[in-house]
Order: structure tokens, then sequence, then C-alpha cells
């Protein structure tokens, strides 16, 4: 028997970005999930570390992306790009960002609205 330590396990382990948010009340899912979609192609895609992202829907407004990197590191180098990134912008013109300031709180259950 083998023995693996936390720390070589926790090496090992995709890094999982959790941004749950409220989006407004105007925006439908087709409008949210194209903009999604440019986020994805034109900036998601193109960082290092990236793997694949989901967008959930838990009601007719909370919503949360579930992005996965190879690294934390990756994750928070895409992070820091975000500022500069018009699609991404363009994205968060669709949430509400003083809501979504407590938003995904607690336990709860989401529909995947895509998967990338």
């Amino acid at each position: 028997m083998s023995v693996v330590s936390v720390s070589s396990i926790a090496q090992n382990t995709v890094a999982v970005e959790w941004a749950p948010y409220i989006k407004l009340s105007n925006i439908s899912d087709t409008e949210l999930v194209e903009a999604a979609e440019k986020v994805n192609a034109d900036f998601l895609a193109l960082q290092k570390g990236f793997l694949k992202r989901e967008l959930v829907k838990k009601s007719e407004t909370e919503y949360a992306d579930i992005i996965h990197w190879n690294t934390k590191a990756d994750a928070v180098s895409a992070g820091l790009k975000v500022e500069d990134c018009a699609v991404c912008s363009e994205y968060f013109k669709l949430m509400d960002m003083e809501a979504s300031g407590s938003a995904g709180a607690g336990f709860s259950h989401y529909d995947i609205l895509k998967t990338w």
C-alpha cells in the first residue's frame, strides 16, 4: 500500500473558479449565453491553463460561471487580464454587479445552460 500525502494530491488537482452573479431582469438566457460564448471564444479559450467552463442557472436571476483551470496560478493570471477584455466588459454589463456581491451563498442547485 502506498501513502500519498495531501500536498502531492493538491498539486495534481484542477483549480475551479466559482463566479456567481445576478443577471439583470431585462436580459434573456439567449442574450446571456451569446455574450458568454464571446467571452469563451475571444478570451477564456486563449488563456494559459483554461480547461472548461459551465454556465449554470439557479433561478430567473441567479447564475454562475464555473471555470476549470490547470492551476490556481493560471486562474489568477487570467483574472488580472479581465479589466482589459472588451468582451468580458460586455458580458458584465448583463449583470447586476451590486446584487452579485451576495450571490451564490449557501447550498444550491443549478441547471447547466452551457458547457464549453
